[in-house]
């Protein structure tokens, strides 16, 4: 039981702070890829890796510093990673994906 209620609290924490990003859209001709990336990243991926990708919330990477390559990423967005849960079904499409990825090398230093 108590076990059960530990688990519980740890599965809270874990939702509020994925949910605390500001997740704001961001406006501009929608049709561009730089927009449509952004937008991709800010609605699937900012609650935990922020705006900027350095928020780390649950231990998610700061992707400012990442030098993963493009088909590294993918691999992490269809398959998930440690805590992070795969993408795949949220992102739907692979020029989604691909879009997150050019967003996300953007972000980086």
């Amino acid at each position: 039981m108590v076990l059960r209620s530990l688990y519980i609290s740890i599965c809270l924490i874990f939702i509020s702070a994925c949910t605390s990003a500001s997740n704001e859209i961001k406006s501009g001709p929608p049709e561009t890829p730089e927009v449509l990336g952004e937008n991709l990243f800010i609605m699937n991926c900012a609650a935990c890796h922020g705006d900027d990708g350095k928020l780390g919330a649950s231990g998610a990477k700061d992707l400012t510093k990442s030098r993963l390559k493009d088909h590294e990423i993918m691999k992490i967005l269809k398959e998930g990673k440690n805590s992070m849960p795969s993408m795949k079904a949220n992102l739907e499409t692979k020029k989604n994906m691909d879009l997150v990825i050019a967003h996300i090398k953007k972000l980086r230093h």
